[in-house]
């Protein structure tokens, strides 16, 4: 009876892991053919290449390369922050980043994490369709006047046509980082 049972369990671990197909005559067994009821996934991850852009755009920052942190942003890029700031166009988000690096001492983008996917589906009319590079890294900064930071930023970046940024939304809490320059800023 013992033989039997192990047998039983062997036949049916065989059976589970055949995974071969059966098709008959007619069916084409090709994987390049679509029909008109394939309908592309919502969103779908991208190669993690992608992310490659937003990381070295992170690193610029913190080297106070502002011409490599602005790079890959395109001419007319929205540049948005969570407490719905805004700006419009690379020399207005190069000008920006420019006047933040004046008061900063030095700074690192550490832990960065980023999740490349293709929006086939908008979840909102803020969100166009097309790539997306979701981007974290951890920020540590010291400021001119001594006072330190340490913080995690998200962005969430999406590309025109030609793979430069048009969308750059900025996650980030502002409150520390006001409070820790409030004096530097006076000047």
């Amino acid at each position: 009876m013992r033989k039997f049972f192990i047998g039983v369990i062997v036949s049916a671990i065989f059976i589970a892991c055949n995974n071969d197909k059966k098709t008959d005559a007619g069916s084409s067994t090709s994987s390049n053919t679509t029909s008109a009821n394939d309908k592309k996934p919502a969103s779908e991850l991208l190669d993690i290449s992608m992310g490659d852009m937003v990381k070295r755009s992170a690193e610029a920052f913190a080297k106070g390369d502002i011409d490599g942190r602005v790079a890959n942003m395109a001419d007319n890029v929205r540049v948005l922050w969570s407490s719905g700031d805004s700006l419009v166009g690379k020399q207005a988000a190069k000008d920006y980043f420019q006047k933040r690096w004046s008061i900063i001492d030095s700074a690192t983008a550490t832990e960065q994490i980023v999740l490349p996917i293709q929006v086939n589906e908008p979840q909102s009319k803020f969100t166009p369709a097309g790539k997306w590079i979701l981007h974290w890294y951890l920020s540590s900064v010291k400021y001119k006047n001594g006072k330190r930071l340490t913080f995690w930023v998200h962005n969430a970046n999406h590309l025109n046509d030609e793979g430069k940024i048009d969308v750059c939304a900025i996650y980030l809490d502002r409150y520390p980082i006001m409070e820790a320059t409030k004096d530097l800023m006076r000047k």
